[in-house]
């Protein structure tokens, strides 16, 4: 038989399926810490599989594993979904959506601001752009 490394979460019931068509499934028992840092990995590799969807018929499946993923994550912390949900109908009212199809490209904020203490405190998810002589801007310049 051939081996073939996996290194992940498996939904239960496909070890079964996959055992009853003759594989031999080989799963080490997680401790708690490792299994929440596995509930997370999962999460961001059905993103990943959602973001290269390039079906209906694939976005739903891997939708479904992200829903799947969530559920488990809740129900790791003890989260109650219809605590989720309220609280994304409020941000949802107090923020808006992500539908009106706008990218941010950059954001100018007044000095002091807690808006640019934030993104001084990231330098990785929001580099910081200044200008250069002519008055263009240039990208990860300051230092």
């Amino acid at each position: 038989m051939r081996k073939f490394y996996q290194n992940k979460l498996w939904r239960d019931k496909l070890i079964a399926l996959r055992q009853e068509k003759g594989a031999i499934v080989h799963f080490v028992p997680l401790a708690h810490a490792e299994f929440k840092e596995e509930l997370g990995l999962k999460l961001v590799e059905e993103a990943n599989e959602v973001y290269a969807a390039q079906t209906h018929h694939e976005m739903v499946d891997e939708i479904a594993d992200i829903l799947e993923a969530i559920d488990c994550i809740l129900e790791f912390h003890g989260i109650a979904k219809e605590e989720v949900l309220k609280h994304k109908e409020a941000k949802l009212l107090e923020f808006g959506s992500y539908t009106d199809h706008r990218l941010v490209d950059y954001v100018e904020y007044p000095a002091g601001s807690q808006e640019e203490k934030h993104c001084l405190e990231h330098p990785d998810r929001y580099p910081e752009l200044c200008e250069d002589l002519d008055g263009d801007d240039v990208n990860n310049c300051c230092k």
